[in-house]
């Protein structure tokens, strides 16, 4: 469920409104980015058309969360832009957004949905109308802030002025909300009691980022490596029969990425997706400072690492070498696995 909320809102969403609100007149238009906000919509759509040619939910054989929550974020393109002419190509999307807007929960809220006969088109004036409205409710809107805050602010001095007679009569203690922030432990860097060693990650970032991976790289990589402070770890994701679309199981290891950025100063990874919609796998090689799994090291960083299996390679071992060369280049035969396309934590 958490997969397909986290795919609507990082992918669907974005495309949904690049396409919609310049098609209504509330945004600027700009075509090329509103050709690309559809062409990823559709691109989406179709996905999401095979996969529910054997399903009628999205997960189980009943609505969830997930059901409704998707549904939700595509409503103002049915409403705007999917047209009968492109809603014909989407026989199993149309049903199984039918099936979620009739259902008595979701109707009760958003009583009869009107589709889009024809895709709405930016309109100049419109733009220029709303545009206009919206400046002139803005301006109101500021002027009665302002004029709020004056009497605030007039009434504020006087509150200050007694409060001010009182302070000079009082003890200058504090109270007990600064004895409790006193209180409060301050931030610690989880790896600063752990020895910086040689390899230096940031530059081997950078040569990463900016040169040849296999001629520049690994060399680099391999030639300043120190394995008596930083390790190298093989993660595989343990529930490889719940990746559905390819797509949103890159959008997983996104949202991974995503909750482990304060990890990024010293930890690097490649992490892949291999296989096809329906039949993918998920994993990769991780180097962190340190010896032991590092998301133990704070709480926030412990939201995904237990959905992997973890191992910790050799260093010294050719095996190691291969299987690190062939994620960070993203080639090789890795152990038969179809290479689909990869993601890097750097």
């Amino acid at each position: 469920m958490l997969q397909w909320m986290q795919w609507s809102e990082g992918q669907l969403i974005p495309s949904v409104l690049g396409y919609v609100l310049p098609s209504v007149s509330v945004a600027h238009i700009d075509s090329e980015i509103l050709e690309a906000a559809k062409t990823e919509l559709l691109t989406q759509l179709k996905c999401l058309d095979k996969l529910l040619l054997t399903k009628t939910f999205l997960i189980d054989e009943r609505m969830s969360l997930a059901d409704i929550s998707v549904a939700m974020d595509l409503l103002p393109a049915y409403q705007y832009v999917l047209d009968e002419a492109i809603r014909t190509s989407l026989i199993n999307v149309n049903r199984w957004f039918r099936t979620i807007i009739n259902q008595k929960s979701v109707k009760d809220i958003l009583g009869e949905v009107q589709f889009a006969v024809k895709a709405s088109k930016f309109d100049s004036t419109k733009f220029k109308e709303l545009s206009a409205k919206l400046s002139k409710e803005r301006t109101a809107h500021k002027d009665e802030k302002s004029k709020e805050l004056r009497g605030k602010q007039n009434k504020g001095q006087q509150e200050e002025d007694k409060k001010t007679k009182r302070a000079k009569n009082e003890d200058d203690e504090p109270d007990a909300a600064d004895e409790v922030l006193a209180q409060e432990p301050k931030s610690i860097d989880p790896f600063s009691a752990m020895p910086k060693g040689t390899f230096v990650m940031d530059s081997f970032k950078r040569v990463y980022s900016n040169e040849d991976t296999a001629t520049k790289a690994l060399p680099y990589f391999w030639e300043s490596f120190d394995s008596e402070n930083y390790s190298i770890w093989f993660a595989e994701y343990k529930y490889p029969e719940d990746l559905t679309l390819t797509f949103m199981s890159c959008n997983l290891i996104s949202g991974m990425f995503q909750r482990l950025e304060k990890l990024k100063k010293n930890a690097f990874a490649s992490v892949c997706l291999f296989g096809t919609d329906n039949n993918s796998t998920i994993s990769g090689i991780w180097i962190w400072r340190g010896h032991e799994l590092a998301f133990k090291l704070s709480p926030d960083w412990q939201i995904d690492y237990e959905s992997y299996d973890w191992k910790k390679l050799d260093p010294a071992d050719e095996k190691t070498r291969k299987l690190v060369n062939e994620y960070l280049m993203w080639e090789g035969d890795f152990d038969g696995k179809i290479f689909n396309q990869g993601k890097i934590f750097k």
